[in-house]
């Protein structure tokens, strides 16, 4: 096996930025019609003709990223107000930040914590990189979590699992001996800059080639690439995604914009519906039939509102309760009002997915690492956890199946 190198340049995982221009969040491709309506399934279609047309093509102006399942998410480079080098969380952005650039300061903020042995083997070993700047990576495997030599299937290999997915290499490849090597994997996919710490805004992408070669370190960067053309698509295959996104396109011109994103400005449905959504993922469902779905929907927020109301002290004839009651009358009445435009809503949202995981299956094409899940029954194959596209306007979005690694992430037990 080998690891995905990079082609081209490409900016890393998502990024929303808050306030202070942090990565704070990353959302789903199809959740941004739950999250801003008409605009955000124009978004999405965006997101997707650009995927398409660099898969077709082999380039193109869309950046993608591989986004891995490393755990803790560790910030490292060099405080430029005082030029030393510091490793932490994104406890680095608090208003008291946590910047750990001695034993005494490690000490100081993370004593009998576990953070305590990650950032302190973190600091040892990513201070002799130089990087310039500041870098946010996710751990792979540190002294704690070293990687293990493990059988899958009668082939040997070396395995770390950082969070829920196992990450597989041939024990006798020249990456595996890297890989035994070091004390510490990490896979940088953001990069700050600033006058301080405190002012840093985040810019997709990291670049590595730059830094000193140190035996003890196993870095990686985000960026995806195909050197063998394996998820080149082909001419029918784009034709086909080509009609998928001119359909759902045909879809949204077919409804009024206005009455689409009027779910927006009713209170809890956008937040309660991606709960919901989350809810059923668990389970193993998607969005089904939107009718179902719908139903499904409307039985789930008035439990919640009436799991809300047994634990208030007036009853249910308290004023909180009878506010709840309404909640549910009110979010009755808005579905019972705009049903078709739900129904058009999630239908767009379906093929939305149908979309996406038609480029996630060209994007696995791609040969890398082994990824496995590891169960009681033993090592299943899985697929990475997703990829990122990134906008030529600064957001991005997560491609990944839900079904196969959300529902894992949900339900495998976090041995470690």
């Amino acid at each position: 096996m080998k690891i995905l190198e990079v082609a081209y340049k490409k900016p890393s995982w998502f990024l929303i930025e808050g306030k202070e221009g942090k990565n704070v969040h990353l959302t789903h491709l199809e959740d941004l019609v739950f999250d801003e309506g008409y605009a955000g399934a124009e978004k999405a279609l965006n997101y997707i003709s650009g995927v398409r047309e660099m898969l077709a093509q082999g380039g193109g102006k869309q950046k993608v990223t591989v986004k891995w399942d490393g755990a803790p998410a560790v910030f490292a480079g060099t405080d430029p107000e005082d030029g030393k080098f510091f490793v932490g969380t994104k406890s680095i952005f608090a208003k008291n930040a946590k910047l750990v650039k001695d034993k005494a300061s490690l000490d100081e903020y993370y004593a009998d914590t576990p953070l305590h042995s990650i950032l302190g083997q973190s600091f040892t070993h990513l201070k002799g990189l130089g990087i310039k700047g500041v870098l946010q990576g996710d751990l792979l495997f540190s002294p704690l979590r070293p990687p293990e030599q493990t059988e899958i299937d009668g082939k040997s290999y070396i395995a770390f699992r950082p969070n829920t997915i196992t990450y597989a290499v041939a024990s006798e490849s020249d990456l595996a001996k890297r890989i035994n090597q070091a004390k510490l994997g990490i896979v940088f996919h953001t990069t700050y800059t600033g006058s301080s710490v405190a002012d840093m805004t985040a810019d997709f992408g990291a670049d590595i080639s730059g830094l000193n070669q140190n035996p003890s370190v196993w870095v990686e960067d985000a960026y995806y690439k195909d050197y063998t053309g394996h998820a080149t698509l082909t001419d029918s295959e784009n034709n086909e995604l080509t009609k998928q996104v001119q359909g759902i396109a045909g879809q949204l011109r077919k409804m009024d914009k206005a009455t689409f994103d009027a779910f927006l400005n009713q209170p809890d449905i956008s937040a309660v519906l991606n709960i919901f959504m989350n809810s059923r993922i668990r389970g193993g469902q998607s969005v089904g039939e939107p009718r179902a779905f719908i139903n499904g929907f409307l039985e789930f927020y008035k439990q919640r509102m009436q799991k809300e109301m047994e634990k208030l002290k007036g009853g249910p004839e308290s004023p909180a309760a009878q506010k709840r009651i309404e909640k549910i009358n009110a979010m009755n009445g808005f579905v019972k009002e705009n049903f078709n435009t739900l129904i058009g809503m999630l239908e767009v949202y379906r093929q939305l997915i149908s979309a996406k995981l038609s480029l996630i299956s060209k994007l696995n094409k791609v040969e890398g690492i082994g990824t496995f899940l590891k169960t009681p029954e033993g090592y299943k194959v899985t697929n990475p956890e997703g990829f990122v596209a990134i906008g030529h306007e600064g957001g991005a979005v997560k491609l990944n199946d839900r079904l196969e690694f959300n529902r894992a992430n949900f339900v495998l037990d976090k041995e470690w």
